[in-house]
């Protein structure tokens, strides 16, 4: 294996361990639970959460609770923007990855309306914009299936954004890798189907492919077909966020604590990472998913079509999901990270969930901090633990030590071997 090759290869892993699932397992499922706390309990239950913001440098932060299929209940800490108004449920953030279950959502309603295909060649939907041919996909065409499964082999791993003032390009210019835009191309290289590697690019061929068939703007389209009809009043995917909206908007933070030069980033590439939202429209994003499990009249989509949406393409990885759990406590998640965002949702199939969404980029361990407390209210018993939260590059670094080191060891247990 060549040295490209390898970092490859370790690249994918890492991106992998990054999004797999831990979960702590107690006794009980959560159904079990003999009477559930009062919203009172459970909000006393998170006093601790101003101080543990203060700590991790975190302006603002909202939850948004889902129980018994509902959004049962919504709360707000600390400020949009220091020295200025507080958080309230009705504050906008950044949901960056989120926005991918969003789309393939959009995806899973034009499949059943019949103007699209999970399982044929996607480049006979691409019209502004042709993917790159190569040895790759003359074995295999690259199928929608793949795409949101993050199995095509599509590359570029995220988008940064363009901040205030600077150039933004178009999606086409995105995918060509062609100035201004600040990523390489979008290109595929391995064989379509034959692996998992989390990458952006998939979905910035999803948005093409969706711009194309219905000859819609990606957010009015999303509008239409997804946001409007689960009444996500406070969601788009406008980039730039229009200006009506400005005031409702969560000034983005670093870890330290600094503004974001340039404030919230635009992102061209919507459908990996252009939704603004806020905890309380993505709880009922969640639940509608719930409800079309459960096979309830008006859901977004058919039951057959959810039950497809969660099922695992290669590994734990769906079609827009990551999938954790067992039985009755199985559940979806994804998080989020934009340049001073970071936002989580995760609901079991059936009763509960929580999405978290902060102005502070050193919110993942709060994150996990308030699941776990909730978690004792509500008698979760699986639940996402540090591997969902975590940074992919300390966990790059860490696995690459590790094979550094074994592989040091067979080098010393090999020379040693011959010395003998």
């Amino acid at each position: 294996m060549t040295l490209v090759n390898r970092r490859l290869a370790l690249s994918g892993l890492f991106s992998a361990i990054a999004l797999i699932s831990q979960t702590i397992p107690l006794s009980g499922t959560a159904a079990e639970r003999v009477t559930s706390p009062s919203v009172q309990e459970i909000q006393q239950s998170l006093v601790f959460v101003p101080g543990r913001m203060a700590h991790y440098h975190i302006p603002g932060l909202s939850v948004a609770c889902i129980h018994n299929g509902s959004v049962e209940w919504t709360q707000a800490f600390g400020v949009a923007r220091i020295g200025g108004e507080p958080v309230t449920p009705q504050t906008l953030f950044q949901a960056s990855s989120i926005s991918m279950p969003v789309t393939a959502v959009a995806v899973l309603r034009l499949v059943e309306q019949g103007k699209l295909n999970l399982a044929i060649d996607v480049s006979q939907y691409l019209r502004s914009w042709k993917l790159p041919t190569s040895r790759f996909t003359e074995q295999k065409k690259v199928t929608l299936r793949e795409l949101l499964s993050h199995t095509a082999g599509a590359t570029v791993h995220g988008f940064e954004g363009y901040a205030a003032g600077k150039q933004v390009p178009t999606l086409v210019q995105v995918l060509n890798g062609e100035s201004p835009a600040n990523s390489a191309p979008v290109t595929i290289d391995f064989t379509p189907g034959s692996q998992f590697r989390y990458a952006g690019g998939n979905y910035a061929i999803i948005e093409q492919i969706l711009i194309d068939v219905t000859g819609e703007p990606f957010p009015e389209l999303m509008q239409e077909i997804v946001l409007q009809p689960l009444h996500m009043v406070h969601s788009t995917f406008q980039q730039p966020i229009p200006e009506k909206l400005q005031p409702l908007v969560a000034t983005p933070y670093d870890k330290d604590g600094n503004a974001i030069e340039g404030g919230p980033h635009t992102y061209p590439e919507m459908a990996v990472a252009g939704l603004w939202t806020t905890p309380s429209d993505l709880a009922l994003f969640a639940s509608a998913i719930q409800d079309a499990l459960a096979g309830k009249p008006g859901a977004i989509v058919s039951p057959s079509t959810a039950h497809e949406m969660l099922q695992p393409v290669l590994g734990f990885y769906a079609l827009g999901f990551a999938i954790a759990g067992n039985g009755p406590n199985r559940y979806f998640s994804h998080p989020g990270v934009n340049s001073g965002f970071v936002a989580f949702l995760f609901a079991y199939e059936k009763g509960d969930g929580v999405v978290l969404m902060t102005n502070g980029q050193n919110s993942k361990a709060l994150g996990l901090e308030i699941i776990h407390a909730l978690a004792k209210q509500y008698g979760w018993t699986e639940f996402p633990t540090e591997s969902r939260f975590s940074n992919p590059w300390l966990i790059g670094l860490i696995c690459a030590c590790v094979v550094l080191i074994t592989y040091l060891l067979f080098r010393v247990i090999g020379h040693r071997k011959r010395f003998l």
